[in-house]
C-alpha cells in the first residue's frame, strides 16, 4: 500500500455509549442523476419508484442486486503496540498471540504485534475510488480490498479526513465494475425507508434494513457534521459502508452507532451525502481537505443575551472572542458582535456557521452579516486557513449575606490577586474581578458564572473592581434593564454570558 500524503492522526478515546464501531462518515463526490447504479460507460438511467415485487409485496430484492456489487469489504493490518508480558506468564494473563509460544516477527516482536480489521466500503466511479472511513484505515500498514466476487486487491490512501471521517480509496477496478454515486438533491424525511449494506463482523454483502429516525443530531466529536439517525442494524465492520434510499442513491455513509454493549440496538448514525460532497472532491484532487477559517470563539444566543444586547430575538452566533492576528480581526470583527449570516444565508447556530465557513477555501473573500450597537452592518472578510498543528467546583453564597451581588444575583466577586492568578491560571494582563462564589439556582449560576470565572466587562465597560461591578449593575436597574451582557473568562477562553437582572 502506498500512502501518497502522511498525516498525524488524533485517535479519539473510546466512549461506553457512543461507540465508533460501525461506520463512516459523510457522503462523496460526483453528480447526481437516476438510479445512482452503474457499470462503466453506461447511462445513467432514470429514478426508480420505490421496489414492489409482481405480486405487490415490497421487497429491496431488486434494489440490492443492483447495488450491492459496489460494495466492497476492506482488509486492513497495522502495528500495534502491545505490554510485554515475562516469559511463561502468557497463560496467567491469558495473553497469547499465535500458537502457543510461538512470537514470531509477524504477530509478536518487542512488543509489537499486527492487528487485522474490517471494514466497508464502496465504488464511486469507474476510476477505481473507494469511499470508506478515516477511522477504518488510519495508520495502516496495509489496505486490501476484498470485491463482491470473492477477489482481493492492493489499494492505495489517496487521501484521508479526520474531521468528517473520510477516507479516499483507489485500486485497479476490474472490467466493468459497479459503482454508486451520492445523492445532492435528496429530501430526507423522518420514516423513509433506508437500506445498509456492509460487511459486519466479516460477513460480507450484508443488507439490513430500517427508516430515518431522526434527522439533524449533532455529531458528538466536531462541528462540521450533522448525522441521520437510522434504525437499520449497523454493527462492527459495517464502517464506511453506504446507505442507500430506496432509488438506490447513496444518501449517507454509515459512521456510528449508539450502544451500551457495543451491538447494534437500533440507533445508528450516518453522515448525509451533502456534508461529503466537497470533501471527498477535494481528497481525491487533493488528497486532503482545506478550509476556510475565520479565527474566533463563537457563543449561542440566548433569550437573554439578546435582550442584553438589544436584539428582537435569539439567533445568530455571538463572537465570544476574536483572536489576534487572524482574518476575523483583519476584517475588523469585534468582540459582542453577533453573526446573523454568511455569504448571503442566515444562520442560527454555532455549529451551522462553522460549517457555513468551513464550506469555503481558505482565501475566499466573503460578506458577514453582522449586529453591532443596534445596527445590521455587512463585513468582508478574507478566510484563512486553521494550522492543525482546572476545574473549579460552585460554592454557595450564603443568602443571608448583604452584600447585594451576592443576596440578589446570587454572586460574590473579589478582587483578582498573586494567588488567584496562580490558582485559575489567570494571565498577568487579564484585569477584571474574581467570581468566588456562585448560589445554585440562582440568576449568576444561569448566566454561566462559576468559581474561577474572571468578569472583564459589563455592557462592554471594562470592570475594574468588586464596587465597580456593584455600581454598574446598579446602573442598569435604574436605566430598567431586564439583564447585563457580561464578558467574561475561564481558562484561556473567553465569552459573554447574560446576566439576568429580575429577582423576583
Amino acid at each position: 500500500m502506498k500512502l501518497r500524503n502522511q498525516y498525524k492522526i488524533r485517535r479519539s478515546p473510546k466512549r461506553s455509549v457512543f461507540a465508533i464501531t460501525a461506520a463512516g462518515a459523510a457522503a462523496a463526490a460526483l453528480s447526481i442523476a437516476g438510479l445512482g447504479f452503474h457499470t462503466a460507460n453506461a447511462q445513467a438511467p432514470r429514478l426508480m419508484a420505490p421496489p414492489v415485487s409482481a405480486d405487490g409485496t415490497l421487497s429491496f430484492a431488486d434494489l440490492v442486486e443492483r447495488v450491492s456489487p459496489a460494495v466492497v469489504s476492506i482488509l486492513v493490518e497495522r502495528e500495534v503496540e502491545t505490554p510485554r508480558i515475562p516469559d511463561g506468564l502468557e497463560q496467567f494473563f491469558n495473553f497469547r498471540f499465535g500458537d502457543p509460544g510461538e512470537r514470531t516477527p509477524d504477530n509478536f516482536d518487542d512488543g509489537v504485534r499486527r492487528m487485522e480489521a474490517q471494514g466497508s466500503g464502496f465504488f464511486i466511479d469507474n476510476d477505481g475510488h473507494i469511499v470508506t472511513n478515516n477511522h477504518v484505515v488510519a495508520d495502516a500498514d496495509e489496505v486490501r480490498v476484498r470485491l463482491s466476487n470473492g477477489d482481493e486487491v492492493s489499494a492505495e490512501v489517496i487521501g484521508l479526513d479526520p474531521l468528517t471521517d473520510l477516507a479516499v480509496l483507489k485500486v485497479e477496478p476490474p472490467r466493468n465494475q459497479s459503482f454508486v454515486e451520492f445523492a445532492d438533491d435528496v429530501n430526507l424525511r423522518v420514516g423513509d425507508f433506508v437500506l445498509a449494506v456492509g460487511n459486519p463482523y466479516g460477513l460480507n454483502g450484508t443488507v439490513t434494513s430500517g427508516i430515518v429516525s431522526a434527522i439533524g443530531g449533532q455529531n458528538r466529536e466536531n462541528q462540521y457534521l450533522d448525522f441521520i439517525q437510522i434504525d437499520a442494524p449497523i454493527n462492527r465492520g459495517n464502517s464506511g459502508g453506504p446507505t442507500f434510499d430506496l432509488k438506490g442513491r447513496v444518501v449517507g455513509v454509515n459512521t456510528a452507532i449508539y450502544s451500551p454493549t457495543g451491538g447494534s440496538v437500533g440507533i445508528g448514525f450516518a453522515i448525509p451525502a451533502r456534508v461529503a460532497k466537497d470533501t471527498v472532491a477535494q481528497l481525491i484532487a487533493n488528497g486532503s481537505v482545506t478550509r476556510g477559517w475565520l479565527g474566533i470563539q463563537l457563543q449561542e444566543v440566548t433569550t437573554e443575551i439578546a435582550a442584553a444586547i438589544g436584539l428582537k430575538e435569539s439567533g445568530g452566533v455571538l463572537v465570544a472572542d476574536v483572536i489576534d492576528n487572524t482574518p476575523a480581526q483583519r476584517a475588523g470583527l469585534m468582540d459582542g458582535d453577533v453573526i446573523l449570516g454568511v455569504a448571503g444565508e442566515d444562520v442560527e447556530t454555532s455549529n451551522e456557521l462553522s460549517r457555513r465557513v468551513a464550506s469555503f477555501p481558505p482565501g475566499e473573500k466573503i460578506s458577514l452579516k453582522i449586529h453591532r450597537d443596534g445596527k445590521v452592518r455587512n463585513l468582508d472578510v478574507t478566510l484563512g486557513q486553521r494550522d492543525d498543528d482546572q476545574t473549579a467546583s460552585a460554592e454557595d453564597v450564603p443568602s443571608n449575606d448583604d452584600d447585594s451581588l451576592a443576596a440578589d444575583l446570587g454572586l460574590r466577586v473579589s478582587e483578582l490577586n498573586d494567588a488567584m492568578r496562580q490558582q485559575f491560571r489567570v494571565p498577568d494582563n487579564v484585569d477584571g474581578v474574581m467570581v468566588t462564589g456562585v448560589r445554585p439556582g440562582s440568576p449568576a449560576q444561569e448566566a454561566g458564572l462559576q468559581p474561577g470565572v474572571v468578569i472583564l466587562q459589563v455592557d462592554g465597560e471594562d470592570v475594574a473592581s468588586g464596587n465597580d461591578l456593584r455600581s454598574k449593575i446598579q446602573n442598569a436597574k435604574r436605566s430598567d434593564k431586564d439583564a447585563v451582557l457580561l464578558r467574561m473568562q475561564f481558562g484561556a477562553n473567553r465569552q459573554f454570558g447574560a446576566l439576568s437582572l429580575d429577582t423576583e
